[in-house]
């Protein structure tokens, strides 16, 4: 092999000097930087969990108080009663009463077993009534605590239809209500 020209030293060395650079940044400054930058990243996820953290520790009060006015408020959708039997009854009562009271006559009401979700009470009405008072009779039902949902309503005018003029309904009228067991005493 013949010597190297002085000019060919020259990039020799500027090339070796050029290789140990690149293998320090590879070697060193990369990973150290790469370090750096993974490190701001994880603090700025964390920074973003403590200001979370703290928006949620200050809402807590606010919070609370939300869960406790829901907790109070809570009896006006539901039928409190010692036993499923005991609120299907006044859930009865309730329904027999706000029909009669629009001016309807109920034939029966009975407790139903639908498909209706656990801890729900479901009761049944057959009445006579015309529709003006079975719209207040609704109306006065959804409106008055503790809620009910309405079923179904099923209306017959059959003797409307046979006499020609104006007759009561056959109603019959199914409500739901929340079932929640009184606390032992």
């Amino acid at each position: 092999m013949r010597p190297l020209a002085p000019r060919e030293r020259k990039l020799v060395a500027v090339g070796l000097l050029i290789g140990a650079v690149a293998a320090a940044w590879l070697g060193v400054a990369a990973p150290l930087i790469g370090g750096f930058k993974a490190r701001a990243e994880r603090r700025e996820q964390l920074l973003t969990r403590y200001r979370n953290g703290q928006r949620l520790l200050a809402a807590i009060p606010v919070l609370r108080t939300e869960a406790q006015a829901a907790r109070q408020s809570s009896a006006v959708y539901r039928i409190t009663a010692p036993s499923e039997g005991l609120a299907a009854d006044a859930l009865k009562r309730r329904l027999a009463a706000s029909l009669t009271e629009a001016g309807g006559a109920v034939s029966a009401v009975q407790q139903v077993q639908t498909d209706i979700p656990a801890g729900w009470i479901s009761v049944r009405a057959d009445a006579q009534i015309n529709l003006t008072q079975l719209d207040a009779s609704i109306r006065r039902l959804e409106n008055e605590s503790p809620y009910v949902v309405v079923e179904y309503v099923s209306l017959g005018a059959d003797r409307a239809l046979q006499s020609g003029r104006s007759a009561p309904l056959d109603v019959r009228l199914q409500v739901s209500a929340l079932f929640h067991p009184a606390p032992a005493r």
